[in-house]
């Protein structure tokens, strides 16, 4: 599997309804914290809006977001694999 950069993640959750928070602590795991909606002016990984879903790693993140928009109508989650 190919890596993909955090803006393809990042468009991918957009495509899907949700905005992607990131924080990386140094102890060699990302989070991702997927809000509803588009991203809301001054929103982040600490807030002020509580998250739905915060994944640890970026296979983590792309499942989720797989599985949310496996919806016929994104295109996504539908990924064929090798």
């Amino acid at each position: 599997m190919a890596k993909r950069k955090t803006s393809s993640l990042a468009a991918d959750a957009d495509r899907c309804g949700l905005s992607v928070a990131t924080y990386a602590p140094g102890d060699g795991v990302t989070r991702y914290r997927f809000f509803d909606g588009p991203t809301r002016h001054k929103q982040d990984y600490f807030g002020p809006a509580n998250g739905i879903y915060t994944a640890l790693g970026r296979k983590d993140a792309e499942t989720f977001i797989a599985g949310r928009c496996s919806c016929p109508n994104t295109g996504l989650g539908r990924r064929r694999r090798r």
